[in-house]
């Protein structure tokens, strides 16, 4: 798997009506295809915060666009 960048993030998930978004009641940011109840949509300057103070980075496949969000390997 790969880092890629927000922007690579925001392209993707225009192409796939992709959200970011966070569990309700945590700090927990995911992103999300389907709209539930447990999700509450976030702004991109928040997701960036979130995952800057966490350590965290967006990682998507070499040869697909699996997404998945892992710790920071910089």
């Amino acid at each position: 798997m790969n880092k890629i960048t927000i922007e690579d993030l925001k392209k993707i998930t225009k192409h796939y009506d992709l959200h970011v978004c966070r569990i309700k009641g945590s700090e927990v940011v995911q992103i999300r295809k389907n709209p539930s109840d447990k999700y509450e949509d976030i702004s991109w300057k928040e997701f960036e915060t979130v995952l800057k103070q966490k350590g965290l980075a967006v990682y998507k496949a070499a040869e697909s666009d699996f997404l998945k969000i892992m710790k920071d390997k910089n």
